[in-house]
């Protein structure tokens, strides 16, 4: 039993500096989160202080903030033989580091989760405060959809960003801003940077500049710039601006947020929320070089409809040509009355027979062989030379015999 009121349940996870306890309220009757401050045996007086007082700051600082619906709320602060217990909004839920275990988010998650946060870092700065800890581990899902910035145990005011006593930087080393390495600078701009590096791990599943060591991981953050995001996330231009070395060039939480809305993609349908307890995959119209076997049908039918809709006008052309060569020959002929003139008329019968022959040439092609679907013109116009040139040819042949 904590202060007489908080009874621990069990451990909910741990850390260099503490653990988390889910514990009940006996008062309220109610289940909290309560976090534990480590301080060994072994630990000088001088670190132990400093332990309190972050402990203390924490639950200052988050108290301030409690009402946000993207910031764990903290409710209370009790010492228990000297060591500081915070108390706790207990969330159902899993850090974003978990989830990233199983592969990166889909782009409506990491657009959600970039909105919430960058709504939770606008309040924290505007009560002019530096988080200087945003990263993954920091970041909780929870079960009912809500995404909640916690652990404010290094936030500070602005005026009182400053590196420790013994001249060590503050923070996770993989998604530390480059002026909190070299001391130049620790503002809230350092927290923008930080989110950067904890939304391309969103998107890519992968730390921009984790390295082996510590050391090789400070220095690739102030030296190697990653490639950017796949086109398709919504997010690549917005994390490459967050990731800028120049902590003048980073845009507010507020000028985030607005470049966020202006490049969310147009969506037919919402994304479902996240959850600590489902993966949401993502939509396929949306994956990386991705088309399925729907969105291609529809565009070789487009292609191959209008061609198929003309073979019957084809066959119905060729007969027309027959019965019109038919008719004329029939009418030609029997408006003569010697044979000479009956040679010129079935010369006619037969060019007309011909340019029958070139319709019947065009279904034949369309149908049999296929020509009419890839060169519809080529066939029309074959077949109409063939016919005239034979009407023409036989015409004048046959008529040249009767003079």
């Amino acid at each position: 039993m904590i202060a007489g009121r908080y009874q621990l349940k069990e451990v909910l996870g741990s850390g260099g500096f503490g653990r988390v306890w889910r514990a009940r309220d006996e008062v309220l009757g109610v289940d909290v989160a309560i976090k534990e401050v480590w301080l060994p045996e072994l630990l000088s007086d001088t670190e132990a202080a400093e332990r309190r007082v972050r402990a203390e700051r924490e639950a200052h600082n988050a108290a301030k903030l409690r009402d946000h619906p993207n910031i764990v709320a903290v409710h209370d602060l009790v010492f228990e033989d000297g060591i500081p217990w915070t108390v706790m909004r207990l969330v159902a839920g899993i850090p974003l580091d978990e989830r990233l275990k199983t592969g990166p988010l889909s782009p409506g998650q990491s657009a959600r989760v970039a909105r919430a946060l960058l709504s939770a870092l606008d309040a924290v700065h505007a009560a002019d405060m530096v988080h200087r800890d945003v990263k993954p581990a920091n970041v909780l899902l929870a079960t009912d959809g809500q995404i909640l910035l916690t652990d404010f145990g290094i936030a500070a005011h602005e005026a009182d960003t400053r590196m420790t006593a013994t001249g060590m930087v503050i923070g996770s080393a993989d998604y530390m801003a480059p002026e909190r390495i070299d001391g130049t600078h620790d503002g809230p701009a350092g927290d923008l940077f930080s989110l950067g590096a904890t939304l391309y791990e969103a998107v890519t599943g992968t730390s921009p500049f984790h390295r082996e060591t510590r050391t090789a991981t400070l220095n690739a953050i102030c030296l190697h710039t990653p490639t950017p995001p796949a086109p398709p996330s919504p997010l690549a231009e917005l994390i490459t601006t967050l990731l800028n070395k120049n902590p003048e060039q980073r845009p507010t939480p507020a000028e985030a947020l607005r470049m966020l809305d202006n490049s969310r993609p147009a969506r037919t349908k919402p994304i479902t929320a996240p959850t600590s307890h489902t993966r949401q995959e993502p939509q396929r119209g949306h994956e990386p070089g991705r088309v399925d076997a729907k969105s291609r049908t529809p565009k070789g039918d487009n292609r191959r409809k209008p061609e198929k809709s003309k073979e019957p006008r084809v066959i119905v052309g060729g007969l027309l040509f027959l019965l019109l060569g038919a008719a004329l020959a029939i009418m030609l002929i029997s408006t003569v009355d010697n044979p000479v003139n009956h040679h010129a008329a079935f010369g006619l019968v037969l060019g007309l027979s011909a340019m029958c022959a070139g319709g019947v040439a065009v279904g034949f092609g369309v149908i049999v062989l296929g020509m009419g679907a890839t060169h519809p013109k080529a066939v029309w116009g074959s077949a109409l030379l063939i016919g005239v040139a034979g009407t023409v040819a036989l015409t004048a042949n046959l008529w040249s015999q009767t003079r």
